[in-house]
């Protein structure tokens, strides 16, 4: 059941309508080729051999659409030449790349389960450094799981609280940040049951304050990405808004090619954010048939 606060809230920025038809449907399977362990040539032709229908992507070429929903079952799975993952999850990686070289440190720092770590790995081809972090130790062993399987070598996992990791510099930094989820209540139905307005403003003090130590991590001339699975504005533009007023950062205009996206908002409720906010982009479900999301790419 989709809160009538989360309705009202959405009307006037979204076709609401088709915001709420979407969030009632099940979600796209998708997956991509772990490029570490296997050959994309390979993967294909079994899974063409199991008789499922893959649809690919124009803007990743090692992701994937499934027409059914076991693909967690498959051999590749178990093995990792694959790894099950939603789109919009695959986007902050993909929108760093450029900035990856076999020298280069990176942070992912609320790493676990390790999607976006070990894509990281595959894009880097296993060189460079990459610290994957997280404050959760229960879930850090589902970090460690998800790197063994895909053959990750490059990575080591560390058990901070952000806001107090230690005094290091790192070239790129990936802050997906814990957040209030409202983009994936097409997987998770909890979502809603445990929705509300304070959750969503906890969510953006504490994200107000990982964003700052992330940005405070990078070298200059590093880049921060910043990103979150959510559609409240409380907790995107914001956020990055609250940075810009702390620190001397700037943000470079995020392009997806392939997507439908809208610029991040320039006002919420009464409250006017910095223009360099609107060259964020905020992914409603309903534009490509995903999960939600908000992405922010950020130079120092």
């Amino acid at each position: 059941m989709i809160p009538a606060d989360f309705v009202e809230r959405y009307k006037d920025i979204t076709d609401v309508e088709l915001l709420c038809a979407c969030l009632e449907q099940p979600l796209p399977k998708s997956f991509r080729i772990n490029t570490l362990k296997a050959e994309r040539a390979m993967v294909l032709e079994r899974f063409k051999e199991y008789g499922i229908s893959l649809k690919a992507v124009p803007w990743y070429e090692d992701a994937f659409i499934a027409d059914k929903h076991d693909i967690g079952l498959t051999l590749e799975h178990f093995v990792g030449a694959i790894y099950v993952q939603e789109l919009v999850s695959m986007l902050p990686p993909v929108l760093v790349a450029d900035c990856l070289q076999e020298w280069s440190k990176v942070l992912d720092g609320c790493a676990a389960p390790g999607s976006k770590t070990t894509q990281l790995a595959a894009l880097m081809r296993n060189k460079g450094l990459i610290v994957a972090n997280d404050i959760d130790y229960v879930r850090i062993k589902a970090l460690k799981s998800n790197i063994e399987r895909c053959g990750v070598f490059n990575t080591a996992i560390t058990n901070y609280d952000l806001r107090r990791f230690p005094n290091m510099r790192f070239d790129v930094v990936l802050l997906d940040a814990p957040c209030s989820a409202e983009g994936t209540a097409r997987k998770n139905e909890e979502v809603f049951y445990l929705w509300s307005v304070k959750k969503i403003l906890n969510a953006s003090r504490l994200q107000k304050q990982l964003i700052l130590r992330a940005f405070d991590l990078l070298k200059p001339g590093g880049v921060l990405l910043y990103s979150t699975c959510t559609l409240a504005p409380e907790e995107n533009e914001e956020v990055v808004d609250f940075l810009l007023s702390k620190r001397n950062a700037y943000l470079e205009e995020v392009e997806i090619k392939g997507w439908r996206y809208d610029r991040a908002l320039e006002e919420w409720q009464g409250k006017r954010f910095s223009e360099e906010v609107s060259k964020a982009v905020r992914i409603w479900p309903h534009q490509n048939d995903s999960g939600g999301f908000f992405i922010a790419r950020i130079r120092k």
